[in-house]
Parts: structure tokens; sequence; C-alpha cells
């Protein structure tokens, strides 16, 4: 590699203005910042919402502070952001990039808390941004299976970085600064996988703390401490950390290498075409509160159903073929037994209630372990048994293949590509207001969000942005 990949990051994120962004980066950012937004609304009814908010007021509440969403109390620029980055992941309904990291609740709470204090402008906002969804998305992209089948939860880990090139940007960082803002944030990083191994819970605060660290790594970074380069890719550094090696050599591939598991990938490969291929793109938001991979099964489900008269009864089989990773969650290499076979929350249980609903409730905030007490709950215990999903090392992410065969020997057949959930604004507009009017928000607030956000970049400041989702 010619020069660092650290440097090459700094160098892209210091020159980077809103005039060079494409408008499809553009319409695709305000897309996660209205789902964000929205996603907060909802988290800040949860019991974890209810929690971050008590502890931030009680720890970091400051007068002169950056605002907690829905709340409205002002407190610490990290505590603001620890507070909305809980809200915008509570329910599980955040965005993924290659199904393990969610850039959103890590990148956009760092973004709203220093521009709200910097009193930057929304051009400013997005391409901060900007900034940090592809650096971050860049940093992890083939790394991803590899890092969680270390023990390590990827979104946090790579989470922490995001937050710390956007934090740095809205800063006015300068390129030497950022490159320390990247060291920073490489130690910094953290979190398993042995919460979602498991079941164990302490993941619902990986994100969170993993915002308010890169927030940290890019405030000391104005100290002009002088940072590694070789952060990233050093013999010591952040990808031998995290991936064991620091030559591209992966223990776990999305898809398959010529062992069928592993394969070889070039760091360079990482910052080609910086600028000019934009991997912020595939980022796909979350409508249902699940695990990203049963959202487009929930919709491949929910599209067989809807085009095939068919009752729950009269079902023989219903096959549903995935990526091989999305089906060992965390990772092949510690999986969670109980979401590989029919239960409460399996892939099989959205499969089966959605076959039995024909939908899955988007604003459902949990998923109640007392199924039998009525026909439908019967239904969905019974239907389970008779889904099976296996996993392909030739799909891609997002993209299932469903079979159901009838009691009468029919068989149907569908899939996805995985490109149906890389929503645009228009569709993330479409998808989220049709949830309005069960929200518990003033619709008049909540239609002015969804203007807010489609002239976002018009505006002098975010101020507007965030007085849509606190109280009037």
């Amino acid at each position: 590699m010619p020069e660092a990949l650290s440097r090459s990051y700094a160098r892209f994120v210091s020159s980077l203005e809103y005039g060079k962004l494409p408008g499809k980066v553009v319409d695709k950012l305000k897309a996660s910042i209205l789902h964000a937004m929205v996603v907060s609304i909802i988290g800040a009814q949860t019991h974890h919402g209810v929690s971050a908010i008590a502890l931030t007021k009680e720890e970091d509440a400051k007068p002169d502070g950056a605002t907690i969403l829905v709340d409205g109390t002002k407190a610490t620029r990290g505590g603001a952001a620890f507070a909305n980055s809980k809200l915008m992941h509570a329910t599980n309904q955040t965005d993924s990039y290659r199904m393990l990291i969610h850039p959103g609740p890590c990148i956009i709470p760092a973004a709203l808390a220093t521009a709200e204090l910097s009193g930057a402008t929304g051009q400013e906002f997005i391409t901060a941004l900007a900034a940090g969804y592809e650096v971050e998305s860049r940093i992890a992209g083939d790394f991803i299976p590899t890092t969680q089948a270390r023990g390590f939860r990827c979104s946090p880990v790579y989470g922490t970085l995001g937050a710390a090139i956007t934090t740095g940007k809205l800063l006015g960082l300068n390129e030497d600064q950022l490159v320390t803002a990247l060291a920073l944030a490489c130690t910094f990083a953290a979190g398993t996988t042995e919460g979602p191994r498991v079941s164990g819970r302490e993941m619902m605060y990986h994100e969170p703390q993993a915002t308010r660290s890169g927030i940290t790594a890019a405030l000391l970074a104005r100290e002009n401490l002088k940072g590694s380069e070789t952060c990233l890719e050093g013999e010591a550094g952040f990808y031998n950390a995290f991936t064991g090696n620091n030559r591209g050599e992966l223990t776990y591939t999305f898809t398959a290498g010529a062992d069928g598991v592993s394969g070889v990938t070039d760091l360079a490969q990482t910052v080609e075409g910086l600028g000019s291929r934009w991997e912020l793109l595939h980022v796909t938001p979350k409508i249902y509160p699940t695990a990203g991979y049963n959202c487009p099964v929930i919709d491949l489900t929910a599209r067989v159903r809807a085009n095939n008269d068919i009752a729950p009864e009269d079902v023989e089989s219903i096959t549903m073929e995935m990526n091989w990773l999305e089906t060992t969650y965390p990772s092949p290499a510690f999986p969670n037994a109980d979401r590989s076979m029919p239960g409460v929350g399996s892939t099989h249980y959205f499969i089966a209630y959605t076959w039995v609903h024909g939908s899955y409730p988007p604003l459902r905030q949990r998923i109640d372990p007392g199924l039998g007490e009525t026909e439908a709950d019967r239904a969905v215990t019974d239907l389970q048994q008779r889904v099976t999903v296996t996993g392909q090392k030739d799909r891609a992410n997002f993209a299932p293949r469903i079979t159901v065969r009838t009691r009468s020997g029919n068989e149907f057949h569908d899939e996805l590509t995985g490109e149906e959930l890389k929503w645009d604004l228009a569709t993330e507009t479409s998808m989220i207001s049709a949830l309005f009017d069960e929200l518990p928000w003033p619709r008049a607030q909540l239609d002015l969000l969804v203007a807010t956000v489609a002239d976002l970049d018009q505006e002098p400041s975010i101020a507007g942005l965030i007085a849509t989702c606190v109280p009037a």
C-alpha cells in the first residue's frame, strides 16, 4: 500500500464537501436519518430507553448541552449521544450494513450532539454522516464474519470508528488529527459476542458505549496527540487484533471460498475508489423489531402468503434458504443454538407467524414467550414445526428463497435478490409513515419531521430536526 490506510481515510474525510456528494448518497443518508429519528421515538417508550434517559439525566445533565431526544433534557455531548443511541437501538430496528454492523445508532447520535453544539448546517451534518458511514462500512467490509468469529461483536467495534470520524469531521479536525482520531478509536473499540451466543442482553448497550467512545476519540485528537498511522493495518494494529492477522486472511466469508468457508482479501481495496464508489448505498434499514436477516424473510413470506391463498393447516412444509452466516448467528464459530431451531424469536417463528397472520407488526416491542393462548398462537406453534431453515454459501445476504409445499401436492417458490431493502428516501418515507397513526407522538410533528429531513440540506442548523423529536 502506498500510504497508511488511516492517512487515506483522513485525507478523504478532511477534503470531503457537501458539493462532492452524489444525489443518491444524500438521498440515502436522509433515509437513514428519518428512520433513526422515528425509531428513537419508538425506543423512548421501552424499558431500556427509559432507563438510558434516566441514567443520562442523573450522571450527565448539562443545561447548555446537547438534547436528549423525546425527553428534551440537555446533557453532555457524550451523555446525550449515549442516550440517543440507546433510543435508536432499543427496539432492534436500526439500519444494517452486511447484516452485522449497525452504523446508524453509533454515527447519527454522535453527529446530532456535535452538530447541535457547534451550530453546524444541514449540509455539514449530512457531509459528516457521509464520512462516518463510508469509512465505517469500508473498514468493516469483508472482515465482518471473521471479526465475529474471534468473539467480537462487529457493530460496536466498527461503530466506534464511524462515530469518531463523524465527530471529527464536525469538529473540523485536520488530516493529522483525523489520523489520531482513528488511532484512538481503534484502541477504544470493544464488544463481545458472548451475549448473542447465549442470549445475554449486554449487547443492548454496545452501540451506546461505542458512540461515546468514538466521540471521546475525536475530542482527544484535538490535543494534537500523534496517533499511529498504521493503526489499522500495522503488525499489532486493528485488523490483527480483530481479525487475527494483517494480511487479509479471512476465517469466514459471506460467500464460499476455496474451502467453502475461508478466503483472502486485499486491505488496499478498502480505500479504492474513495469518493467515487459509495459503500454506504448498501445500508438497509430494519422495519421489524428483529435481527436484520429476518426482515427480508418476513417480507418474502408475506408476499408468498398474499399471492397464494393457502391456510396454515394446508401447508405441508416451508423451506427457507438463506445465506449461511444468517443461519449461524452470531457466528459459525459461536452459534446460538436457540436461533437454529423452532422457538419464539427464531427465524422459524417469524416465518410461521407471518404465514398465520399475513404480516408481522413493526411496532410490536417484545415477543411474548407464552404462545398457545389463542387459536392463532397455536397455529404459529404448530406451523413452526413444519418450517426448515437452511444455510447456503452461494446466496447473498438478505436474499432468501422460499419453497412452500401444500398437503395437496402443490409447490410454490419465490426469492429476493438482496437489493429490496436498500431503500431510498421515498421508500423509507412510505414505509415509516405507515406507522404514524400508531405512534405515541403528534401526527403533525411526525409529518414535520418527514418534511424537515427532506429539506435538511437547506437548513441553517439541525435545530428544526431535533425539535420534531422533543415535546412541543
